[in-house]
């Protein structure tokens, strides 16, 4: 993902960097560490608005953005967890908050978690990495290598109003929001680091090119949503599903478990079968894959082809 996005900053300068007010030297040595380490998610965030911005010939703003985008930190070695700010006064939290909340069809409120629930998120958190660590830790280095950022914010308490989970984004890869008012224990956190890093695996593979060839206005059953879904969210979640489904048995599989938790482990298990199974058959007569798509796909269906 790095090298994709120094690819495309290279050409943005090519084409347009003669009218952007910005350093040469100083894009030299973005690129330059870009390349050579992780940087913040929020990075990609503001490529995406710095190339929108050129779109519109609005060179003032893309070099502002371009200029806000050198001056951030890169991440510190490992997975940071950090507590979203407000988004009504923190424009950075308000850049979080806009760029997870990008589906038209799926609008939520998001605000800063409060610090009861914060610390429990966190302590969730570490519960379910020491699970991992103990139990799959081929899968704990995986998602702390995907997952440069852990943000714990809060949804709304009203029962009436939608709110959310988890959440990732293309546009700020390599970071999660987690809601911190869940009241799930460690192997539910140990699912919820699985689907949201398999997100952000996806993600990634897609710079290569789409999963799904389906346009986005075609809507079918989710296994993961209540109301219908585009295509590449039903591929996504049908993903995640195996993704969690795999979690979970090398947990199980370890012996590392409590029997409460062993027990747990079983339920979520026949859950995640029957979820995956639902959303592989709707991907399965109606999406138009990519071969990279399919082949995904088809690694999916052969770790779970045995409990169907």
């Amino acid at each position: 993902m790095r090298r994709r996005l120094a690819d495309s900053l290279r050409h943005v300068w090519e084409q347009a960097g003669s009218y952007l007010k910005i350093s040469p030297e100083d894009f030299q040595q973005f690129l330059s560490r870009l390349e050579r380490q992780p940087v913040s998610p929020l990075t990609f965030s503001f490529y995406f608005d710095a190339v929108l911005a050129i779109e519109e010939n609005d060179l003032d703003r893309a070099s502002r953005l371009i200029k806000e985008m050198f001056r951030l930190s890169d991440p510190l070695s490992g997975t940071q967890i950090a507590e979203l700010g407000d988004p009504a006064q923190d424009p950075i939290a308000r850049r979080y908050a806009d760029f997870i909340d990008t589906d038209p069809s799926f609008k939520f409120e998001i605000f800063p978690p409060s610090a009861p629930a914060a610390q429990a998120c966190r302590a969730q958190i570490k519960g379910a990495f020491a699970l991992l660590d103990a139990g799959d830790p081929v899968l704990a280095a995986e998602i702390r290598a995907l997952l440069r950022q852990i943000i714990l914010a809060a949804g709304s308490l009203d029962k009436s109003v939608m709110t959310f989970d988890g959440a990732s984004s293309f546009m700020l890869w390599g970071a999660i929001i987690i809601n911190a008012n869940r009241q799930d224990g460690d192997l539910e956190m140990v699912q919820m680091l699985a689907h949201e890093s398999a997100h952000n695996l996806l993600f990634g593979l897609s710079a290569d090119g789409e999963l799904v060839q389906n346009t986005a206005d075609e809507l079918y059953s989710s296994p993961l949503r209540k109301d219908p879904r585009p295509m590449d969210g039903i591929y996504h979640a049908t993903f995640v599903t195996a993704r969690m489904h795999r979690a979970v048995k090398q947990l199980l599989d370890s012996g590392t478990l409590s029997a409460p938790d062993r027990e747990k482990a079983l339920k979520d298990l026949e859950i995640n079968t029957r979820l995956f199974k639902q959303g592989f058959e709707t991907v399965r007569q109606h999406a138009r894959l990519s071969p990279l798509g399919a082949t995904i796909m088809q690694g999916a269906s052969d770790y779970m082809a045995p409990f169907l």
